[in-house]
């Protein structure tokens, strides 16, 4: 562990001291990672007898239903105030949801922890490490640093959250910390088995099994940038009756029919707003971010995102512009 990131640990110890009102929120859509590293810290700070309320502005996965506390978390903040406020794993802070009346309060903290690259992240506390594989790891340390000792109910969140970030630990940023982190959990008796199959949801209902099957058979590759990419309109998302959550990890596999691993993904949320994810991988050497970035959006070189006003085809014509671009 850094000596900027036990610094930054310290002082996050030293403005706990006033908290009593703790909100902890990820990002809109939540992946594993959000869902755990919301589940760790709100299981800490229930321990240290603060009043914490665990937020996500979506429904998370109910594929996740197996991480311990899953069912406590909320989707609307209600009339709670809190004085404190810990943002985690968003890249950009609207992506939290969180309502202006909230974020009104002269006296209010915000701590960011986040493992996306520098982009609109707030708080007097902002730790950004995009060099660790997840937010669940930056979490471990931290947890490590408050001498906490990480029971079962912990450890299936921590893993479960950096298992999946990591792309089963084959993206760039794991690294031999963390698989000595990984190593710590797993000594706390869990299966790992059943962390990749509870993250990688493998049992889908037949709705959703037909719907990737739609997406992965138009997979249409182009071949001048290698970029793979497939979409789904809003008309399908009704007629399959899916929602954004369901499509966690899809943009992976699209990406595999790339032979410079580069994927795309659109879903037509409303009409004329397509949100996009975007996936590669080292060894095509494409920075997606650079591709996300002008089109409003952020996140890893190896994974981000975007929201775009106009169709499918103006849209996906947009990226196509800027991958063309990037791979010249």
């Amino acid at each position: 562990m850094s000596n900027k990131l036990t610094d930054q640990f310290k002082q996050i110890d030293e403005l706990l001291r006033g908290a009593r009102r703790v909100l902890v929120v990820a990002h809109e859509n939540p992946d594993p990672d959000a869902v755990a590293s919301v589940l760790v810290l709100h299981h800490f700070f229930k321990k240290r007898n603060l009043e914490s309320f665990p937020y996500l502005p979506d429904q998370p996965p109910k594929y996740l239903n197996f991480l311990p506390g899953f069912f406590e978390i909320k989707t609307d903040i209600g009339s709670f105030k809190p004085d404190t406020i810990f943002g985690l794993d968003y890249g950009d802070f609207k992506r939290l949801k969180i309502p202006e009346e909230v974020l009104r309060g002269s006296s209010l903290k915000i701590v960011t922890i986040d493992h996306h690259l520098k982009s609109d992240q707030r708080g007097k506390i902002k730790i950004l490490e995009p060099e660790i594989s997840s937010t669940a790891e930056i979490i471990y340390y931290l947890l490590k640093h408050w001498k906490i000792e990480i029971d079962r109910d912990i450890a299936v969140c921590l893993l479960a959250g950096i298992f999946s970030d990591s792309g089963g630990f084959r993206h760039v940023s794991t690294s031999s910390d963390t698989f000595r982190v990984v190593s710590n959990l797993l000594s706390r008796g869990i299966s790992l088995n059943k962390i990749v199959r509870g993250t990688l949801a493998f049992e889908k209902p037949l709705n959703l099994s037909r719907a990737w099957g739609q997406i992965l058979a138009k997979t249409t590759l182009e071949r001048e940038t290698g970029l793979a990419y497939s979409w789904i309109s809003i008309d399908d998302l009704r007629k399959f009756d899916i929602t954004m959550r369901d499509f966690d990890g899809i943009t992976n596999l699209i990406s595999a029919g790339s032979p410079v691993n580069l994927g795309l993904f659109l879903v037509e949320q409303k009409p004329r707003l397509i949100k996009g994810s975007l996936r590669s991988e080292p060894s095509g050497g494409i920075n997606v971010v650079k591709i996300a970035r002008p089109l409003g959006g952020g996140g890893h070189p190896y994974a981000a995102g975007f929201q775009q006003q106009g169709t499918i085809e103006e849209v996906l014509k947009k990226v196509l512009d800027l991958v063309a671009d990037a791979t010249r």
